[in-house]
């Protein structure tokens, strides 16, 4: 499969180089010509595309395999939208999603968008023609519904087309009877249809740092710390002093740790609706590796018939439920 992430920006990350490279191909909207400089640039601007695609694609590399995603063999476009000052405006956020549709030959079944703009954008309902165009060009549009509970999710989510994703938070258990949704954007939108169309985990997801960045160099500190540090605590100084202070800052750098959501040293968990989207995404892929003959009507079937609804949750805040990867592939096999 080919999937496209259009998103800030992006860096190439061994999680989507090794075992072999599967970037594709890299645009960006805001130049005429890409500099390809720029997706070796580590800018703030990065870490957010860089670990949507690989929540939809990557490999897990740096972890020995641990933290891929579902569909970690899969090519990827990464298509950058945000400007040199890292904004979003209605008119690139819809160039990049006609990228596809310019581009044939790359071959992209999914589009996975993490971004938005805002509903008075002029360009907005331009964003929402251009999910139509890639939905009748069979591309199908995976969009994060956002993160303002009570507001209706901002375009592309809105986009009637598109199957637009809320959070939902397991708790990090696989108990789900407490399972409940992430603070999430729902409401209908202007032609009223509601909108989010189902859930994703959006809290506790694993997402790789951009490597040599300050908070990728501190987790590998902590880390070779806390490797040093246990074993001071099988082995402890003899003198009450020098017990509580190598204990003391044990404690400090297991707090620091946990402070940064870091799980290991190149990676850490991420929350949000920006990484519900490309979990489902990753979904859709195996999905049309099962089936390649799937449409976009009986993939938004397969996802919303298979989907788990939440107990006492409103449909406008859940639409069909959390998403079910097995029971959604299981299904398309027998179509």
């Amino acid at each position: 499969m080919v999937l496209a992430v259009v998103d800030s920006g992006f860096f190439p990350h061994p999680d989507l180089l090794q075992p072999r490279k599967r970037i594709r191909a890299y645009a960006d909207v805001t130049r005429d010509v890409p500099n390809e400089r720029d997706l070796l640039a580590r800018r703030p601007s990065s870490w957010h595309g860089t670990m949507t695609a690989c929540c939809a694609v990557g490999s897990g590399y740096l972890s020995g395999g641990r933290y891929r995603s579902l569909a970690y063999e899969s090519d990827v476009v990464l298509i950058k939208a945000a400007d040199d000052e890292g904004r979003i405006r209605g008119k690139a956020l819809a160039a990049a999603l006609r990228f596809p549709l310019q581009h044939p030959d790359l071959g992209i079944r999914i589009l996975s968008v993490s971004v938005s703009v805002d509903d008075d954008d002029p360009e907005a309902r331009d964003v929402e023609r251009a999910v139509e165009e890639l939905t009748e060009a069979g591309i199908i549009v995976i969009a994060a519904a956002g993160n303002t509970p009570g507001t209706p999710p901002p375009p592309p989510g809105s986009a009637a087309h598109a199957i637009t994703v809320g959070g939902m938070d397991d708790h990090n258990n696989s108990n789900r009877s407490d399972d409940v949704p992430w603070p999430s954007s729902f409401g209908k939108n202007r032609d009223g249809i509601a909108k989010p169309d189902l859930l994703a985990p959006a809290i506790l997801v694993p997402a790789p740092m951009v490597p040599g960045t300050l908070q990728a160099r501190e987790a590998h500190a902590l880390y070779d710390l806390l490797t040093v540090l246990e074993e001071v605590r099988l082995d402890p100084p003899s003198d009450d002093a020098g017990r509580a202070s190598a204990m003391g800052l044990l404690d400090a750098v297991e707090a620091r740790i946990h402070l940064q959501k870091y799980i290991a040293p190149d990676y850490q968990h991420v929350d949000g609706t920006s990484f519900a989207a490309p979990v489902v995404a990753s979904v859709v892929a195996q999905m049309l590796e099962a089936n390649p003959r799937l449409t976009l009507a009986q993939v938004r079937e397969a996802l919303v018939s298979t989907a788990r609804p939440l107990h006492g949750v409103p449909g406008e805040q859940q639409g069909a439920g959390v998403v079910d990867p097995a029971a959604a592939v299981a299904w398309v096999v027998t179509r």
